[in-house]
């Protein structure tokens, strides 16, 4: 049985939000199944290096999708739970479910648990999915919400102004018989992709969208969430962040104290 924790209302005048759609598509998980699970252990590996946890620690894997960082992090041990948005991935996971590895259904806007987490995570670009500004600032003050007091918060996106000047890009990929095109391109504040691909003599168009902000916009936005930033990376080995090369912004931060 599917554990859901009720998501926030949304106004639906307008058409249902592209990851609501999307993210349940097996097409989704299909374009994605490539994901390199070698690289991530290896980050896992070494932010768990550089954060310590005590060996009980909790972990919130935010945004979980098919559970790739929550199931390695469980298997070293720790206390996980993940959540996510698409019923279908929550479905998958159910099955690697354990004592000290629990899986919800979750609208990342809406406060899960409060300080409860010793380490929050947001990984992989899984933020900046909204059209409003203030839904992507809901989700860091969740996210803050729900640490203890000197609670980690790491949060992993992509570097914005590398992406506005290299951001436009049209593509091919194979994968199973099916031809999915591509484009990538910058639209105003957000970096958008149109996929589009046929299977089964039908033709299919998603859309993909995150918001394009840079390191001193997400500083204001962690201000207002109540997180202090202590530590900018730029790369999965946790190097120094450089904003003209780095192809990632990690950024480590911990709940301000009242």
């Amino acid at each position: 049985m599917i554990s859901k924790v009720k998501p926030v209302f949304v106004d639906k005048k307008d058409k249902n939000d592209w990851f609501e759609t999307w993210f349940d598509s097996p097409y989704y998980h299909l374009l994605y199944k490539n994901r390199d699970h070698h690289e991530a252990e290896l980050f896992l590996d070494t932010l768990i290096n550089y954060l310590k946890p005590l060996p009980d620690a909790r972990i919130l894997d935010v945004a979980c999708g098919k559970g790739r960082h929550s199931i390695y992090l469980n298997k070293k041990g720790f206390d996980v739970t993940g959540f996510d948005l698409s019923q279908d991935s929550i479905l998958y996971n159910k099955q690697f479910e354990n004592k000290k590895l629990n899986f919800y259904l979750h609208d990342m806007r809406e406060v899960f648990r409060s300080n409860y987490f010793d380490i929050v995570l947001n990984l992989f670009s899984s933020f900046g999915y909204f059209e409003k500004e203030r839904d992507n600032i809901r989700c860091l003050i969740a996210n803050a919400t729900t640490l203890k007091a000197n609670g980690f918060f790491v949060f992993d996106y992509f570097n914005a102004k590398k992406i506005r000047k290299y951001g436009n890009d049209t593509s091919n990929k194979m994968i199973e018989g099916v031809k999915f095109h591509i484009e990538k391109y910058i639209d105003g504040h957000f970096v958008r992709k149109k996929i589009s691909f046929r299977d089964n003599e039908c033709n299919f168009n998603f859309e993909e969208q995150l918001i394009l902000t840079d390191k001193n916009e997400l500083e204001k936005y962690f201000i207002t969430a109540g997180l202090e930033i202590t530590e900018c990376f730029g790369n999965y080995k946790l190097e120094p962040f450089d904003e003209k090369t780095s192809d990632r912004l990690i950024l480590i931060a911990k709940k301000k104290k009242n």
